[in-house]
């Protein structure tokens, strides 16, 4: 315990050290000010507040030198790389820094300036620790540009590089970062095969994410639309059905109600199909309809969607049911989870600074700090805004759909009466007969299970029904 304290004795008279020396030269200033008072600050881990330093000793200098781009590189993974975005394109594309490349990059891609975007990213060499996430840039660009041979040229290597920089990383922050880069390139070349229908070949890539990845609840819709233009109903619908795992009742996506009804149309179950738009319109486009009321109010605030992050599970729950699940959702998607650590590290440096003397140095790092949290408040409340309204949109947007689904059911069944004809076979509980499988399959069938225990990748066992029959009319004698 003692060895405990003394370490931690040295560590803040050391970062107080360095502390002090960057007060000094803020006051003094001599030669190359910025960067010295940046690296006092950066030795004293005060992280955000050295961040308007290297900004300004960007500026100004001819070249970067190798201590510096070192450091550069941490600040970055510190803070995010939006903290240096503010730097004109001019500035940030006059060093040969990769670092400052990879922020360019990404303004670019913001900005949807993709041919700017992938140029700049693939300046970057593959040993620079920022380069699976430039890859990864360039990779989404082509894509965009339609550039798919070359897009997937990146991806691969955006995998290949980002693993082999995870293997040697030695925090485990670091690993998952580029586990997440690893992931996100693996789901683009899924993407890339289901736009040229090579389904088959989306669902092999897809099923390469592990079901511990944040990322796997998405692959399940993505791969259910592929058993759906495969033709197999019976596991798309196997897939859908995978979101009503108590592990996953975050997770509700208005289009994976689409798709089942679409599922139990292609089968001629209409009746299922129409089922599933019965509760879609009663269940879940009423809640939709109370959750607008909720927050169209307060579309203009820019503090309520983030203040819903920080409420407790409780008070998101009373509110609406879906909030709670889209508040969940949220904190799990890896860019928002990234922008929060940084939002609350900047918070946590500005209470530390309101705790020192209280002068001209002090307050200005002050100043920059809480305009730096400022700026993520409102870009996190702004992210957070968007996906609920996106949420609402599509649940109105599909409505529509469901709708297109109804009157074709109804169509169907107004043919088969007037010609006349009826479907050959009643709905019936499903069999494996009814599963298509592969060589690589293994299949329980949950016999005395409940199937929501363990997260798989189901498959219905459901009979089409689409075969009719003539119906035999008897003449009435008088």
């Amino acid at each position: 315990m003692k060895v405990i304290i003394t370490i931690v004795m040295l560590f803040t008279f050391s970062a107080n050290a360095h502390f002090g020396k960057a007060q000094k030269e803020f006051f003094v200033g001599s030669k190359d000010k910025n960067l010295k008072i940046f690296n006092e600050l950066f030795k004293s881990k005060y992280y955000f507040s050295s961040l308007p330093f290297a900004a300004e000793h960007i500026i100004e200098a001819q070249k970067l030198d190798k201590d510096f781009e070192e450091k550069l590189e941490i600040l970055v993974l510190k803070s995010g790389t939006n903290s240096l975005a503010g730097l004109s394109n001019k500035d940030l594309i006059k060093h040969n820094s990769p670092t400052l490349q990879l922020i360019y990059a990404l303004k670019m891609f913001r900005m949807k300036r993709y041919k700017n975007a992938l140029t700049v990213a693939e300046r970057i060499p593959l040993n620079n620790r920022f380069s699976p996430e430039a890859l990864y840039v360039a990779g989404t660009s082509r894509e965009v540009l339609g550039d798919v041979s070359r897009s997937k040229d990146r991806f691969e290597k955006c995998i290949k590089v980002a693993d082999s920089f995870r293997k040697k990383a030695d925090k485990e922050k670091l690993k998952r970062y580029y586990t997440v880069l690893s992931e996100s390139c693996t789901m683009h070349i899924a993407r890339l095969y289901y736009k040229q229908k090579q389904y088959a070949k989306a669902i092999s890539s897809y099923n390469e994410i592990p079901k511990t990845s944040y990322r796997w609840p998405y692959t399940l819709i993505e791969k259910a639309w592929a058993n759906y233009y495969l033709e197999d109903f019976n596991r798309s619908l196997g897939l859908v059905v995978t979101y009503r795992s108590p592990l996953l009742s975050s997770y509700f996506f208005p289009e994976a109600e689409i798709l089942n009804s679409l599922n139990y149309f292609r089968l001629c179950l209409y009746d299922d199909s129409l089922a599933t738009i019965d509760q879609y319109y009663k269940v879940f486009k009423s809640r939709s309809d109370e959750l607008k009321n909720i927050v169209l109010p307060n579309k203009n605030s820019h503090t309520y969607f983030i203040n819903l992050v920080f409420s407790s599970l409780k008070e998101t729950e009373n509110l609406n049911p879906y909030i709670r699940n889209l508040v969940t959702q949220i904190r799990k998607k890896v860019k928002f989870s990234v922008d929060l650590v940084s939002f609350k590290k900047a918070k946590n440096e500005l209470k530390y600074l309101n705790k020192r003397k209280q002068n001209k140095f002090t307050k200005f790092l002050i100043k920059q700090v809480q305009n730096s949290i400022n700026w993520r408040t409102q870009h996190l409340n702004h992210y957070v805004k968007k996906e609920m309204f996106t949420f609402i949109n599509d649940i109105h947007k599909y409505s529509y759909e469901m709708f297109n689904i109804k009157l074709e059911i109804m169509s169907k069944k107004r043919n088969l009466l007037y010609s006349n004809k009826e479907l050959i076979s009643k709905r019936s509980r499903g069999s494996l007969q009814n599963v298509k499988m592969t060589i690589d399959d293994d299949f329980w069938n949950f016999d005395g299970a409940f199937w929501a225990d363990e997260l798989g990748d189901y498959s219905y066992g459901l009979k089409s029904n689409c075969e009719t029959v003539k119906i035999d009319k008897k003449v009435s004698k008088r």
